[in-house]
């Protein structure tokens, strides 16, 4: 199949750029790091493991999301430039190879390349949490801490499916940014659209800013027009964040599985429509 065959080129080629190596090795050093943290396995109280947990879960999921964004953008504003300054893309197009065909595969290309990345960082962060939770279990259980047998040992739960759904959420994120900024990559120059893209992830990021900004009594017709259109155009980045705890202290998901269900269908749909006018644009375009 013609698509699978320029999906499996695309990552190969990504897999090899040094500098989405380099993020991906500094992100996943940085979550093992993480069990430095709040005393190293170390907890005195209830409330002190709690706290530590919330801690080390923001700190990883932070981490791989900020990762991820720089090795989405990098990925994005090189897939399709990168086949112009090779000059391949006419030897591509010159055979039997519709132009749907080859945007589609290199969109599903940088998809698995970042399902890879996101993989190796999240079976990392999984990891760490799980090994912390077994010593906080088995610090609490020890008869040398001064603590009963069984006293907290259900505060800390060995693996929280909570974790699975925050790494989806994110993956899903890097989704919704890759078939952005390959979007921009037909219309703007690879400078310009980094910087476009990281600029649509930061207002996306504030989307609750921005619809506020769209309701406020004080803002005119136009403003409020413009801040809704804005909002309602540019995806809600901010959403997709639900499970960090340090970003949204204050929101309670009673089912953060059908949350994540949820926020997958806003993503197809949102990629689909991008896809959609990235594929028309490129039909167009003179190569």
């Amino acid at each position: 199949m013609i698509i699978w065959a320029i999906a499996k080129t695309t990552v190969g080629d990504a897999l090899r750029k040094k500098i989405l190596q380099v993020f991906l090795v500094v992100a996943i050093g940085l979550i093992v790091l993480s069990l430095s943290f709040s005393q190293t396995l170390s907890f005195s109280s209830q409330r002190g493991a709690s706290a530590d947990f919330m801690l080390l879960k923001s700190f990883g999921l932070g981490m791989m999301a900020l990762a991820g964004i720089f090795i989405s953008l990098i990925l994005g504003v090189t897939l399709i430039p990168q086949e112009f300054e090779r000059r391949t893309i006419y030897t591509i197009l010159a055979k039997p190879v519709k132009r749907y065909e080859f945007i589609t595969g290199k969109f599903l290309g940088a998809l698995l390349t970042l399902a890879i990345a996101t993989g190796l960082m999240g079976l990392t962060f999984i990891a760490t949490i799980v090994f912390k939770a077994i010593g906080a279990q088995q610090m609490a259980m020890s008869p040398t801490t001064g603590a009963m047998p069984g006293v907290g040992v259900d505060s800390v739960a060995i693996f929280d499916w909570n974790m699975v759904w925050g790494v989806i959420l994110i993956y899903l994120q890097f989704m919704v940014l890759s078939s952005i900024v390959l979007l921009f990559s037909l219309i703007f120059t690879t400078t310009v659209n980094f910087f476009m893209g990281a600029a649509v992830y930061a207002i996306g990021f504030m989307s609750t800013v921005v619809n506020s900004l769209g309701g406020a009594e004080r803002a005119s017709g136009l403003q409020q027009v413009f801040f809704k259109t804005l909002s309602f155009v540019l995806p809600q980045f901010d959403q997709f964040n639900i499970p960090n705890q340090l970003l949204h202290p204050e929101t309670q998901v009673a089912n953060l599985g059908i949350w994540t269900l949820k926020m997958t269908l806003y993503a197809l749909l949102y990629v689909s429509l991008t896809l959609v006018a990235a594929i028309l644009i490129f039909e167009r375009k003179e190569v």
